[in-house]
């Protein structure tokens, strides 16, 4: 009798060390497939016709990145080394067209210059509208954005502005 009390004391105990001492190998394929992979964005720059900003993520660090960017006859192509994080970036003159990144064998599309130009235009109109927004009702007198001091604004900028003065200058807040 004593041999199956030893049993059924024992097996709860085994079968909860052998759990445990799998935990940590589970962690480890966990975190191998937890590598980033490659993603890059292209953005505009901001008030330079043509200039683009391209960021890239997840490449293997210290290895050559390369950046495509342009279309069959006109075409800009840079190349620069991960920095210990997996992060690259690089700035030119961008043909129209796709933009991609490869590291190794990972190759992604960064987007186009033309998503990264109406990108732009959004964030320049809302970053406008919020301005003129905020500072009318700060007054509710009607403004412009060459009164705050900024000379010949971004044009997407100075069409959100006006919107934002019009929104505040209607609101019940001004009325």
């Amino acid at each position: 009798m004593k041999p199956r009390i030893r049993l059924a004391v024992l097996a709860p105990v085994l079968v909860s060390s052998l759990a445990l001492g799998s935990a940590p190998l589970l962690a480890a394929s966990a975190q191998a497939a937890a590598v980033p992979s490659l993603t890059c964005s292209v953005k505009q720059t901001p008030n330079t016709t043509g200039k683009y900003n391209v960021s890239v993520t997840g490449a293997q660090p210290g290895t050559t990145v390369t950046v495509r960017g342009g279309s069959a006859t006109h075409q800009f192509i840079f190349a620069t080394n991960a920095d210990d994080d997996g992060n690259a970036s690089t700035s030119g003159f961008i043909p129209a067209g796709k933009v991609t990144a490869s590291n190794q064998d990972d190759k992604v599309t960064c987007g186009t210059v033309k998503q990264a130009e109406q990108k732009n235009a959004q964030d320049q109109y809302n970053a406008g509208f919020q301005r003129g927004l905020s500072e009318t009702l700060k007054t509710c007198k009607q403004q412009s954005a060459n009164q705050q001091g900024l000379v010949q604004p971004d044009p997407n900028y100075e069409r959100g502005y006006n919107a934002g003065v019009d929104k505040a200058l209607s609101s019940p807040k001004c009325q």
